[in-house]
């Protein structure tokens, strides 16, 4: 991957959001490099009481963007710190251009993380959450705090990693198990925007990881609709901590398959994931919102996404 540069004139607008509820939602963004001086003034973030979460946008995203608010007011309603990324103004260059500032963004974010470490941030109390390039931006800030302070992040998440540039990169340069002390990814939308190959210690295919179920029966959530549905997953995870269940699988293509059923070992999506049980799961979902099965989706009869493949194409011949 070429290197980008992010130049003195345009680095102020490489900003941290501050998301607060304190009966009301607040936000305010701020340069990243003054954002540590402004941090420690205020008396409401506490990094020796509270966790502290980082949640990354993506390509064409913004933190302004209502899913956007909607993870930190999740993370918020838990007593975390809320910060999220606001980089619209470079990830919205064409794709290939956007890719190639990942690694400065997320080399930013890193030094950012480590600055807030003088003011009381540990390791342990840190979880990074990245959707799309966000994923990516993730990791990279992940290896640039422990190459600084040799301690790994306790946790980081992908909600469904950008594919598209990534997919044959070697690990340094896109997300990785290595990047944490916990990684989980979600995967969404395997062959069009997301990518396919394991790339945490819980790695969860959610109805198979292709294409998400629609609102409208019998009709896919095509590509972007995929893509993005990993974010509001997520968002009703943190919401709901034990209502997303999967299935463990032996493979990604059983997972894909749906072929995960017989299986008895369970795990969470959101924060309630066990990482002392690592692997490749399948996990189904409703197709409205809400989205979460509860223990009902462990139930092969009640499958309802590969199964509506199936009823339609029930015939053994097909004439036109």
């Amino acid at each position: 991957m070429k290197n980008a540069t992010i130049s003195t004139m345009t680095m102020p607008q490489l900003q941290i959001t501050i998301h607060k509820l304190d009966g009301q939602v607040t936000r305010r963004s701020v340069a990243i490099e003054s954002a540590p001086r402004i941090i420690a003034k205020d008396k409401s973030i506490n990094f020796k009481t509270k966790k502290t979460v980082l949640y990354a946008v993506g390509f064409l995203d913004s933190s302004v963007f209502p899913h956007s608010q909607a993870i930190g007011t999740a993370y918020s309603k838990r007593g975390y710190n809320v910060f999220i990324t606001e980089t619209i103004v470079f990830l919205t260059h064409i794709y290939p251009k956007s890719v190639r500032l990942t690694r400065a963004i997320g080399k930013k974010l890193g030094e950012f993380l480590v600055s807030l470490v003088d003011q009381g941030l540990t390791s342990d109390s840190l979880e990074l959450v990245g959707a799309s390039l966000g994923a990516h931006i993730v990791a990279y800030a992940a290896k640039y705090f422990y190459e600084k302070t040799g301690q790994k992040i306790s946790r980081v998440t992908g909600l469904d990693p950008a594919g598209p540039c990534f997919r044959n990169m070697d690990p340094q340069f896109k997300l990785a198990p290595t990047d944490g002390l916990h990684v989980d990814v979600i995967h969404t939308n395997i062959d069009g925007f997301g990518i396919a190959e394991r790339l945490g210690h819980v790695d969860i295919y959610v109805n198979g990881g292709e294409f998400q179920p629609s609102d409208i029966p019998y009709i896919p959530c095509l590509v972007i609709c995929s893509h993005i549905r990993a974010i509001l997953y997520w968002w009703q995870a943190v919401e709901h901590p034990k209502k997303f269940i999967g299935m463990k699988c032996d493979s990604v293509q059983d997972a894909r398959f749906a072929k995960c059923f017989n299986n008895s070992e369970t795990n969470y999506m959101g924060i309630e994931t066990n990482f002392a049980k690592p692997g490749i799961y399948y996990l189904p979902t409703n197709n409205e919102f809400p989205y979460y099965r509860g223990k009902e989706g462990l139930k092969a009869e009640n499958e309802i996404y590969t199964s509506v493949i199936k009823r339609i194409n029930s015939d053994d011949g097909f004439v036109v």
